[in-house]
């Protein structure tokens, strides 16, 4: 058997995993007749160290760098002997084979001589028993879906063999006339080369199968950034997604294009704005781009897709049985929802506690225990901080009580909201507003996030002003807490003093007299004070740019926002929240302003009779 086995191993500044891979290749018990390494122009020794371990009965090819997987995938090909009926073993440098892999590989060859590539069951590195592949698909999202749960331990449960649409190349043992035939895309980096190999495979009648009974140790150090730590997220997103869309795009039936292409749009622009929310711009940029990147060139689309025409024997509906289920998606969505919020507990209960910047990289002895945390609920039940919250939204729903006689948020400083959240787009989309005698001032800043969060409670305006005066006592209170809790370090003062803090708003009758500017200026204040402090305490980089965003953005809001009194207001909601108001009086506090003197350039309320740039 092993007379007819090439092992293609591939490096790229692989150095530190490189030892433990090269003994390990030497250990198999059934050895490959013929060992090719390649090497994309490492820069870490990689060469030397090659050289020194296979010694004259191996090959070591130099590549220029920036060399893609797919090219040295070939080039070891070009270079290692041998026919059609020959078997080509592809190893990663941050892959260590179990000295029985190979064997075990073989031995399914040998049962299965209609299958093509066959896969080994890919765990942690180095011999951790947390599971990471055994076959791998894709979903309608372009999401690489393992079927396994996060952080997945492996205790025998996945060792049956089956079919699967792909299995990864770290590892993958593969009939070299069918990899001859159908060779590796150049457009895709290694994270998508083995779902798209497995995907063409299919399409021309071959089979993929895995074989657990072969383990096969991962770095994952491409998709971890472990291999090039400058590589920022944001370009390991925009590569990724790239991949991804190329992937679905390239190899979904032809009637399928234009519903895939907009599904990927959609979502990703879905995703940029979750991804803003959270504070990662650069995740966020490089997901949408990546998605666009590829939409804008059909013609390279095209192109793909004649060549795969060309290697094609079955029709693309013999794939689905392959391919993820179309609840896939949603699945991860509520898992990441339930992720969501398991990390908004761990920063109620420590996440605000000062940085100490110690030098140990934890991550590592964090993924460990990610399997033994407790249910989100009973964390839930066990936070203070979730209790607290909860009973300062029911003092604030306590406190405001008269403004919810007449059916909503109204009286004092609040006018009756419009009766859906469509009057808030129409209002902020209109060029000319309906101001004394017609003004094209700026629609008010804070329009855009009110009507988005009407939209997504069903187009109700009532039900978003309501939302946001329970929200604002609780919410100040929990950033006063994280303040608190960065600057001084005790949990429970941090506490009380966030809690005063919440209550602040209810006992100056800000709340009861529904002065809307001020409640929210209030709740996003102590955040962004916080943020502040985060910035000047961080050590990262990627921490500095993070709360450099929130920073930013709060003090756009705060820039635009007018000032037309001396009220305490500094976020853009503040001005005059309802039309119709001012009239020479703040819409927040009733108190006479100097609107008339800043209406010309700084009052944004759409409501104010005469104001304007251009008011005469």
């Amino acid at each position: 058997m092993s007379g007819s086995v090439t092992a293609l191993l591939v490096c790229h500044d692989g150095r530190r995993w490189l030892p433990l891979v090269l003994s390990r290749l030497a250990e198999q018990t059934v050895p490959p007749a013929t060992v090719v390494a390649v090497d994309s122009g490492s820069v870490d020794g990689s060469q030397d160290l090659l050289r020194e371990h296979l010694g004259p009965t191996g090959q070591v090819l130099d590549l220029p760098r920036g060399t893609g997987y797919p090219a040295a995938v070939r080039a070891g090909l070009a270079a290692a002997p041998g026919d059609g009926d020959d078997l080509v073993w592809l190893l990663h440098d941050d892959s260590a084979a179990a000295p029985d892999a190979l064997e075990h590989l073989l031995a399914a060859a040998d049962t299965h001589p209609d299958v093509a590539l066959f896969g080994p069951k890919l765990r942690e590195w180095p011999d951790l028993r947390r599971l990471l592949e055994v076959g791998v698909t894709i979903t309608g999202t372009g999401r690489r879906e393992t079927g396994l749960e996060r952080g997945e331990y492996d205790q025998g449960q996945h060792d049956d063999q089956r079919d699967v649409l792909a299995v990864g190349t770290a590892g993958l043992l593969v009939r070299r006339r069918v990899l001859d035939r159908l060779g590796l895309d150049d457009q895709l980096p290694v994270s998508f080369t083995d779902v798209d190999l497995g995907w063409r495979a299919a399409r021309a009648g071959a089979r993929t199968r895995t074989v657990p009974s072969a383990v096969v140790f991962h770095a994952e150090a491409s998709r971890t950034g472990s291999r090039d730590p400058t590589q920022s997220r944001g370009s390991r997103a925009r590569r990724d997604r790239k991949a991804a869309t190329w992937t679905l795009l390239t190899n979904v039936a032809g009637w399928a294009v234009p519903f895939v292409a907009l599904r990927l749009f959609l979502g990703s622009l879905l995703r940029a704005l979750g991804l803003l929310l959270v504070r990662a711009p650069g995740e966020a940029f490089g997901d949408l781009s990546g998605v666009v990147s590829v939409l804008l060139r059909p013609d390279r689309l095209l192109r793909a897709r004649r060549a795969r025409r060309r290697t094609s024997t079955v029709p693309s509906r013999a794939v689905r049985p392959l391919l993820a289920p179309w609840w896939t998606p949603y699945r991860h969505g509520l898992d990441e929802l339930r992720a969501i919020g398991s990390a908004a507990v761990r920063e109620a209960g420590a996440g605000g506690s000062p940085s100490h910047d110690d030098g140990h990289d934890d991550s590592h002895d964090a993924s460990l225990d990610d399997g033994h945390d407790d249910p989100l609920p009973r964390r839930l039940l066990r936070s203070p901080g979730v209790w607290v919250v909860l009973g300062l939204a029911v003092a604030g729903l306590v406190a405001g009580r008269e403004l919810w006689t007449a059916g909503g948020p109204v009286g004092g400083a609040l006018l009756p909201p419009p009766d859906d959240a469509s009057a808030w787009w129409d209002q902020y989309a209109a060029s000319v507003h309906r101001v004394g005698g017609g003004s094209t001032v700026p629609a008010p800043p804070y329009l855009p996030p009110l009507a988005a969060l009407g939209t997504v409670l069903l187009g109700s305006a009532e039900a978003a002003m309501t939302l946001l005066f329970v929200a604002t006592v609780p919410l100040a209170a929990a950033g006063g807490t994280r303040f608190l809790r960065r600057l001084a370090g005790s949990t429970r003062a941090a506490t009380w003093g966030g809690v005063m803090y919440g209550l602040l708003l209810t006992t100056t009758g800000a709340w009861g007299q529904a002065r809307l500017g001020t409640l929210v200026a209030g709740a996003v204040l102590p955040w962004l004070a916080s943020s502040a402090l985060r910035f000047a305490r961080a050590t990262a980089a990627g921490e500095r740019w993070r709360a450099a965003w929130v920073r930013r953005c709060g003090w756009r809001s705060e820039r635009r926002s007018p000032r037309c009194c001396g009220c305490w207001r500094v976020s853009s909601w503040c001005c005059c929240s309802s039309p119709g108001c001012c009239g020479g009086r703040c819409g927040a506090c009733s108190r006479p302003s100097w609107c008339r003197r800043w209406a010309p350039r700084r009052c944004w309320c759409p409501g104010a009779p005469g104001s304007g740039r251009g008011r005469a």
